[in-house]
């Protein structure tokens, strides 16, 4: 491609670049769940060479985020922000795979069409969720990553299947096999993509043999990890993230555990239903020493006690719900929530354009490297739940749509509107831009209630960093306090306050955090966060727990559970 051809692309990379940097920036101290966790193993690889989470070989989330930004923080920059800056990156980046594909589906203005809408898209942007029910929380975790990996392995794919050489073949294999160790969802995509490599090849001689050539390469990237899997799930898997909810029931089958699985989850993420969720997700064993959930790691055996901690005598653990008539009825349709999730992604204006784009131009052989992407999206919708993020990829879909659409219908509209027509593309920019745009200035003045949140939970974890030992270990529900605080974290179990204690000293916990703006079993704390430190030799049972006064301030109190009395 010529240098001036290039320009325009360049402009529009550069463009979605510095948006996202500048919206990143309006974040600050905001941290979600999900990206705490991946910082937290980050940490973990770096500071103590191991993938663990809460103290345990972890397996549910994928390494391959982690593992880059731990490999980059070496060098001195803050976790936090190496994690942010990949985000921009690979999400600014994402404009050159799915110019590449609209370009060799449509033509050059079709391409340059898609890496526009991507660089405009809000659910592509690193945008600041400051005003929950306007915006949804999409693209904070590997997202970003996994969404260039996916785009970029099809890319590499269709130039192989295009006389390239072998170098595209390995290329492609080479991003399958990363897109895979970024997200569980890529076991979806390699497949896909090496399936219509061959179709696409079918007819070169000796082309099968590149492609074989590239699933290896695929498959050796992703070797190392089958191979932790293996020695910490003592059997083989190609994930860790679907797991029994609770130890020790019996599950009629793993498609039945998924099934019910998914039916808590599509509750708690469209209806609502916070119990049931955190019930699974945060419960603690019978003996109150472990957490139930696979999702918090991996225990061959339970961890030691720390010395005078009494245990208390084995309860019942909350019993996960079960999945009913109405549960498997929504599991056996997740159709009805499909379409709402993809409204979240994509509106659905522009979704229906996109779906009128691929018909009229999509009519060709090319178009068949839609598919991975497409099937990536819905497979794990059909298999597990329906979860907005996991719809991302219809938002670079849709704009390849929508580009082949405007290219197929602009010649027409010349003939009768002339320049007006350029309104027309005009609109849908302005469309695009005004939520995130909406979003960054509500953030920029600081003052939003998640902002006020993020900056009460970076004052909390200073104030920590600050009075407790650098071993010590805190316990949250949310990771954001051990982030700032630079402090080893346990995860706060949805339970009593009794066994909250006995779990924290078991785990050899030096501090719980409850927040009122998350679960928690206290009753009208006296300030937004209370702190309990953990006193030797102090019993768990929760009729017998004393807290003394240590500190207060207007935000935090500080108690130190003592020993009780007579």
């Amino acid at each position: 491609m010529k240098a001036s051809a290039k320009r325009p692309l360049l402009a529009i990379l550069a463009a979605a670049l510095v948006a996202r940097l500048g919206l990143m920036i309006l974040r600050g101290d905001y941290i979600v769940y999900d990206e705490g966790y991946y910082l937290l193993l980050a940490r973990s690889l770096r500071g103590m060479h191991t993938f663990a989470l809460n103290g345990l070989p972890h397996v549910a989330l994928s390494p391959l985020q982690p593992v880059v930004v731990a490999l980059v923080s070496a060098i001195g920059i803050p976790e936090l922000w190496v994690s942010r800056l990949l985000a921009v990156l690979a999400g600014a980046l994402l404009v050159l795979p799915v110019a590449a594909l609209g370009e060799r589906i449509g033509g050059r203005r079709a391409g340059l069409g898609a890496a526009l809408l991507v660089a405009l898209s809000p659910a592509l942007m690193t945008f600041v969720p400051f005003f929950p029910g306007r915006s949804w929380n999409l693209y904070f975790g590997s997202e970003p990553l996994f969404l260039l990996l996916v785009f970029g392995a099809v890319a590499a794919a269709a130039r192989a299947a295009a006389g390239g050489t072998l170098r595209w073949f390995v290329l492609a294999g080479a991003l399958c096999g990363g897109a895979f160790l970024t997200r569980a969802e890529g076991i979806v995509t390699a497949p896909l993509v090496f399936l219509a490599l061959l179709w696409r090849v079918r007819a070169q001689r000796g082309a099968w043999r590149r492609c074989v050539v590239g699933a290896a390469v695929g498959l050796l990237v992703c070797a190392p990890y089958f191979g932790y899997l293996r020695a910490t799930l003592a059997r083989w898997a190609f994930s860790g993230r679907v797991q029994v909810a609770s130890e020790g029931r019996p599950v009629p089958s793993t498609r039945e555990a998924a099934r019910q699985g998914g039916a808590v989850l599509d509750a708690f993420v469209w209806e609502g239903d916070l119990d049931a969720f955190q019930r699974i997700q945060y419960g603690l064993t019978p003996d109150g020493t472990r957490m139930a959930s696979q999702y918090w790691g991996v225990a061959r055996n339970p961890p030691a006690r720390t010395s005078g901690a009494a245990v208390p005598a084995p309860v019942p653990a909350p019993a996960p719900p079960t999945a009913g008539a109405d549960a498997a009825e929504q599991r056996a349709s997740p159709a009805r929530h499909l379409l709402r999730g993809m409204g979240v992604v994509v509106p659905l204006w522009l979704l229906a354009l996109g779906l009128a784009g691929v018909a009229l131009r999509g009519r060709n052989a090319e178009s068949v490297w839609l598919l991975p992407p497409l099937l990536t999206a819905l497979v794990p919708v059909f298999a597990v739940y329906v979860e907005p993020r996991a719809l991302l990829p219809f938002a670079p879909l849709a704009a390849i749509g929508v580009a082949l659409l405007w290219d197929r219908i602009d010649g027409w509209m010349a003939v009768r509107l002339g320049v007006l027509r350029l309104a027309v593309p005009g609109l849908v920019v302005v469309a695009l831009a005004v939520p995130g745009g909406r979003d960054a200035i509500g953030a920029a003045r600081g003052d939003t209630p998640l902002q006020r949140v993020a900056g009460a939970h970076r004052a909390v974890g200073a104030y920590l960093g600050q009075t407790l030992p650098a071993d010590a270990r805190i316990m949250s529900l949310h990771p954001a306090i051990a982030i700032w605080a630079h402090r080893d974290w346990r995860v706060l179990p949805y339970d009593d306050l009794g066994r909250i204690v006995g779990y924290a000293q078991a785990q050899g916990a030096a501090a719980i955090v409850f927040s009122k703006f998350e679960f928690s079993p206290l009753r009208d704390p006296p300030r937004a966060f209370t702190v309990v430190l953990l006193g030797a030799g102090a019993r768990t049972g929760s009729d017998r727990l004393r807290v003394e006064p240590v500190a207060e301030t207007p935000l935090l109190f500080v108690g130190r559970l003592a020993r009780p009395g007579p």
